[in-house]
Protein backbone atom coordinates (compact mmCIF):
# COMPACT_ATOMS: atom_id res chain seq x y z
CA UNK A 1 0.00 0.00 0.00
CA UNK A 2 1.18 3.49 -1.03
CA UNK A 3 2.44 5.86 1.90
CA UNK A 4 2.17 9.69 1.61
CA UNK A 5 5.11 9.61 3.69
CA UNK A 6 8.41 7.43 5.72
CA UNK A 7 10.53 8.20 8.25
CA UNK A 8 14.08 6.88 7.45
CA UNK A 9 16.71 4.30 9.59
CA UNK A 10 19.71 5.52 9.38
CA UNK A 11 23.17 3.67 10.80
CA UNK A 12 25.22 5.16 12.98
CA UNK A 13 27.74 5.56 9.49
CA UNK A 14 24.42 7.33 7.67
CA UNK A 15 24.27 10.02 10.51
CA UNK A 16 27.79 11.04 9.63
CA UNK A 17 26.86 12.17 6.31
CA UNK A 18 26.47 15.91 5.37
CA UNK A 19 23.08 15.57 4.36
CA UNK A 20 20.63 12.93 6.21
CA UNK A 21 17.23 12.97 5.44
CA UNK A 22 14.92 12.25 8.81
CA UNK A 23 11.21 12.33 7.29
CA UNK A 24 9.61 13.42 3.95
CA UNK A 25 5.80 13.40 3.11
CA UNK A 26 3.76 14.75 0.12
CA UNK A 27 0.06 15.98 0.09
CA UNK A 28 0.24 14.90 4.13
CA UNK A 29 -3.10 16.73 5.11
CA UNK A 30 -1.39 19.15 8.26
CA UNK A 31 -2.61 19.05 11.80
CA UNK A 32 -2.52 21.16 14.12
CA UNK A 33 1.54 21.59 15.80
CA UNK A 34 2.84 22.99 18.45
CA UNK A 35 6.30 23.26 19.71
CA UNK A 36 7.60 24.96 22.46
CA UNK A 37 11.01 24.21 21.55
CA UNK A 38 11.43 23.15 17.93
CA UNK A 39 12.25 19.84 16.86
CA UNK A 40 16.36 19.22 16.45
CA UNK A 41 16.36 18.67 12.65
CA UNK A 42 15.58 21.40 10.07
CA UNK A 43 11.81 21.15 8.75
CA UNK A 44 11.49 22.78 4.86
CA UNK A 45 7.63 22.41 4.15
CA UNK A 46 5.82 23.70 1.42
CA UNK A 47 2.26 24.28 1.35
CA UNK A 48 -0.08 22.97 -1.86
CA UNK A 49 -3.16 23.06 -1.45
CA UNK A 50 -5.25 25.25 1.09
CA UNK A 51 -3.76 27.48 3.67
CA UNK A 52 -2.74 27.83 7.34
CA UNK A 53 -1.03 30.27 9.79
CA UNK A 54 2.56 29.68 11.20
CA UNK A 55 3.62 31.49 14.58
CA UNK A 56 7.19 32.27 15.17
CA UNK A 57 8.36 35.09 18.32
CA UNK A 58 5.07 35.50 18.68
CA UNK A 59 4.04 36.74 15.21
CA UNK A 60 1.61 35.12 12.54
CA UNK A 61 2.69 34.59 8.92
CA UNK A 62 -0.14 32.96 6.09
CA UNK A 63 1.12 29.91 4.32
CA UNK A 64 -0.90 29.45 0.97
CA UNK A 65 -0.41 27.59 -1.79
CA UNK A 66 2.83 28.85 -3.61
CA UNK A 67 4.42 29.46 -0.04
CA UNK A 68 5.77 27.95 2.78
CA UNK A 69 8.62 27.85 5.42
CA UNK A 70 12.20 26.80 6.58
CA UNK A 71 12.54 26.36 10.50
CA UNK A 72 15.40 26.06 11.76
CA UNK A 73 16.43 23.40 14.90
CA UNK A 74 15.09 23.97 18.05
CA UNK A 75 13.14 27.02 17.43
CA UNK A 76 9.73 27.25 18.43
CA UNK A 77 7.07 26.96 16.86
CA UNK A 78 3.12 26.82 15.78
CA UNK A 79 1.22 25.86 12.88
CA UNK A 80 -2.41 25.12 12.12
CA UNK A 81 -4.71 25.37 8.91
CA UNK A 82 -7.38 27.57 8.55
CA UNK A 83 -9.22 26.79 5.28
CA UNK A 84 -11.00 23.53 4.70
CA UNK A 85 -7.68 21.47 4.34
CA UNK A 86 -4.52 22.62 4.56
CA UNK A 87 -2.38 20.45 2.30
CA UNK A 88 1.78 20.16 2.49
CA UNK A 89 4.55 18.54 1.19
CA UNK A 90 7.37 18.63 3.81
CA UNK A 91 11.15 17.45 4.64
CA UNK A 92 13.24 16.98 7.79
CA UNK A 93 16.55 16.54 7.67
CA UNK A 94 19.67 17.00 9.64
CA UNK A 95 23.64 16.57 8.56
CA UNK A 96 27.61 18.59 9.18
CA UNK A 97 27.07 20.52 6.00
CA UNK A 98 23.15 21.30 6.45
CA UNK A 99 24.66 24.33 8.53
CA UNK A 100 26.81 25.63 6.30
CA UNK A 101 25.03 25.22 3.34
CA UNK A 102 22.30 27.37 4.56
CA UNK A 103 24.87 29.83 6.00
CA UNK A 104 26.72 30.73 2.78
CA UNK A 105 23.46 31.35 0.81
CA UNK A 106 22.64 33.83 3.42
CA UNK A 107 19.99 31.93 5.50
CA UNK A 108 20.77 32.47 8.81
CA UNK A 109 17.09 31.87 10.33
CA UNK A 110 13.69 30.31 9.88
CA UNK A 111 11.75 32.40 7.16
CA UNK A 112 8.74 32.32 5.34
CA UNK A 113 9.88 32.10 1.70
CA UNK A 114 7.71 32.42 -1.54
CA UNK A 115 7.91 29.18 -4.08
CA UNK A 116 8.23 30.22 -8.42
CA UNK A 117 8.33 26.63 -9.29
CA UNK A 118 7.59 23.63 -7.17
CA UNK A 119 8.03 20.66 -10.12
CA UNK A 120 11.36 20.21 -9.48
CA UNK A 121 11.14 19.51 -6.08
CA UNK A 122 8.24 17.17 -6.34
CA UNK A 123 10.08 15.30 -8.82
CA UNK A 124 13.18 14.96 -6.30
CA UNK A 125 10.90 13.81 -3.61
CA UNK A 126 9.00 11.65 -5.50
CA UNK A 127 11.88 9.71 -6.22
CA UNK A 128 12.84 9.39 -2.73
CA UNK A 129 9.78 7.08 -2.40
CA UNK A 130 11.19 5.21 -5.28
CA UNK A 131 14.82 5.16 -3.26
CA UNK A 132 12.49 4.37 0.15
CA UNK A 133 10.46 1.01 -1.57
CA UNK A 134 13.30 0.09 -3.04
CA UNK A 135 14.94 -0.55 0.80
CA UNK A 136 18.40 -1.02 -0.57
CA UNK A 137 21.47 -1.17 1.59
CA UNK A 138 22.75 2.23 -0.42
CA UNK A 139 19.83 3.86 0.22
CA UNK A 140 21.27 6.25 2.96
CA UNK A 141 23.56 8.12 0.31
CA UNK A 142 20.80 8.27 -2.31
CA UNK A 143 18.72 10.14 0.19
CA UNK A 144 21.53 12.22 0.78
CA UNK A 145 22.35 12.80 -2.82
CA UNK A 146 18.47 13.60 -3.40
CA UNK A 147 18.48 16.10 -0.07
CA UNK A 148 21.03 18.26 -1.36
CA UNK A 149 19.47 18.41 -4.92
CA UNK A 150 16.07 19.68 -3.43
CA UNK A 151 18.36 22.03 -1.07
CA UNK A 152 19.80 23.01 -4.07
CA UNK A 153 16.61 23.55 -6.03
CA UNK A 154 14.71 25.40 -3.06
CA UNK A 155 17.60 28.18 -3.33
CA UNK A 156 17.01 28.55 -7.27
CA UNK A 157 13.46 28.85 -7.13
CA UNK A 158 12.28 30.56 -4.07
CA UNK A 159 12.22 34.58 -2.59
CA UNK A 160 13.31 33.91 1.20
CA UNK A 161 12.11 36.73 3.28
CA UNK A 162 12.88 37.01 6.70
CA UNK A 163 10.78 36.78 9.96
CA UNK A 164 12.45 40.29 10.31
CA UNK A 165 11.75 41.29 7.23
CA UNK A 166 7.98 40.66 7.27
CA UNK A 167 7.51 42.00 10.75
CA UNK A 168 9.03 45.58 9.28
CA UNK A 169 7.11 46.30 6.20
CA UNK A 170 3.80 43.95 7.51
CA UNK A 171 3.70 45.00 10.75
CA UNK A 172 0.27 46.73 11.55
CA UNK A 173 -1.50 44.05 9.84
CA UNK A 174 0.31 41.71 12.15
CA UNK A 175 -0.33 43.64 15.26
CA UNK A 176 -4.27 43.08 13.63
CA UNK A 177 -3.75 39.16 13.63
CA UNK A 178 -2.61 39.01 17.41
CA UNK A 179 -5.11 41.12 18.58
CA UNK A 180 -7.59 38.71 16.65
CA UNK A 181 -5.99 35.64 18.13
CA UNK A 182 -5.72 37.00 21.59
CA UNK A 183 -9.40 37.95 21.53
CA UNK A 184 -11.40 35.70 18.87
CA UNK A 185 -13.80 35.39 22.20
CA UNK A 186 -14.90 38.78 22.20
CA UNK A 187 -17.00 40.73 19.94
CA UNK A 188 -14.32 42.19 16.87
CA UNK A 189 -15.52 45.37 14.99
CA UNK A 190 -13.91 46.62 12.52
CA UNK A 191 -13.65 50.20 13.57
CA UNK A 192 -11.73 49.44 16.68
CA UNK A 193 -9.35 47.23 15.12
CA UNK A 194 -8.46 50.02 12.37
CA UNK A 195 -8.25 52.64 15.61
CA UNK A 196 -5.40 50.18 17.17
CA UNK A 197 -3.36 50.49 14.31
CA UNK A 198 -4.01 54.10 13.19
CA UNK A 199 -5.73 53.46 9.62
CA UNK A 200 -9.03 53.59 8.32
CA UNK A 201 -11.45 50.63 7.56
CA UNK A 202 -10.79 50.51 4.11
CA UNK A 203 -7.15 51.19 3.92
CA UNK A 204 -6.46 48.35 6.91
CA UNK A 205 -8.85 45.85 4.78
CA UNK A 206 -6.98 46.40 1.31
CA UNK A 207 -3.47 46.43 3.27
CA UNK A 208 -4.51 43.00 5.27
CA UNK A 209 -5.92 41.43 1.90
CA UNK A 210 -3.20 42.42 0.15
CA UNK A 211 -0.84 41.11 2.87
CA UNK A 212 -2.72 37.47 3.63
CA UNK A 213 -4.70 37.30 0.09
CA UNK A 214 -7.92 36.78 2.13
CA UNK A 215 -10.07 39.30 4.23
CA UNK A 216 -9.94 40.19 8.26
CA UNK A 217 -13.88 38.38 8.57
CA UNK A 218 -12.17 35.54 6.74
CA UNK A 219 -9.41 35.22 9.30
CA UNK A 220 -11.50 35.78 11.90
CA UNK A 221 -13.91 33.09 11.38
CA UNK A 222 -10.78 30.67 10.61
CA UNK A 223 -9.32 31.33 13.77
CA UNK A 224 -12.53 30.95 15.85
CA UNK A 225 -13.16 27.44 14.16
CA UNK A 226 -9.59 26.42 14.51
CA UNK A 227 -9.94 26.79 18.18
CA UNK A 228 -13.84 25.67 18.46
CA UNK A 229 -12.24 22.49 16.63
CA UNK A 230 -9.17 22.29 19.10
CA UNK A 231 -12.08 22.29 22.13
CA UNK A 232 -14.11 19.66 20.45
CA UNK A 233 -11.81 16.82 20.03
CA UNK A 234 -9.63 18.06 23.64
CA UNK A 235 -12.64 18.81 25.85
CA UNK A 236 -15.99 15.86 24.46
CA UNK A 237 -17.81 16.40 27.41
CA UNK A 238 -18.50 20.40 26.69
CA UNK A 239 -21.36 21.36 25.09
CA UNK A 240 -21.48 22.97 21.29
CA UNK A 241 -23.85 25.43 22.81
CA UNK A 242 -20.71 26.46 25.23
CA UNK A 243 -17.79 25.99 22.67
CA UNK A 244 -20.44 28.45 20.53
CA UNK A 245 -19.84 31.35 22.81
CA UNK A 246 -16.15 30.39 23.91
CA UNK A 247 -15.37 30.90 20.39
CA UNK A 248 -17.39 34.18 19.99
CA UNK A 249 -20.37 33.21 18.54
CA UNK A 250 -23.74 33.60 21.43
CA UNK A 251 -25.98 31.73 18.04
CA UNK A 252 -24.89 28.65 18.03
CA UNK A 253 -26.94 27.79 15.25
CA UNK A 254 -25.18 30.37 13.34
CA UNK A 255 -21.82 29.14 14.90
CA UNK A 256 -23.29 25.37 13.38
CA UNK A 257 -24.07 26.92 10.01
CA UNK A 258 -20.95 28.79 9.67
CA UNK A 259 -18.60 25.72 10.98
CA UNK A 260 -20.81 22.91 8.08
CA UNK A 261 -19.77 25.54 5.29
CA UNK A 262 -16.59 26.05 5.94
CA UNK A 263 -15.58 22.44 7.92
CA UNK A 264 -18.02 20.30 5.55
CA UNK A 265 -19.73 19.04 8.32
CA UNK A 266 -21.76 20.00 11.86
CA UNK A 267 -19.53 20.55 15.25
CA UNK A 268 -20.79 17.33 16.58
CA UNK A 269 -19.90 15.45 13.06
CA UNK A 270 -16.32 16.26 13.56
CA UNK A 271 -15.83 15.78 17.14
CA UNK A 272 -17.37 11.96 16.39
CA UNK A 273 -15.03 11.67 14.29
CA UNK A 274 -12.19 12.51 15.50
Amino acid sequence: MFTNFFFTKYSEQGRKLPFVLSAVGLNHRQEYINRHSGLPVYQLIFTVKGKGIIELDDKQYVIKEGTGMLLFPNVGHKYYGVSKEWQVHFLLFSGYGTKDFFKNSGIEQSGIYYLNDIAKVEEYMNELFIIYNQNTSMEMYEFSGKLYNILLEFLKSTTIQSVNSLQKHTSKVHMVMDFINQHYMDPIVLSELAEKVNLSKEYLCQKFKKVNGFSIFDYITDVRLANAKTILIQDRNEKIKNISRMCGYDDVSYFGMVFKKKVGMTPAKFRELH
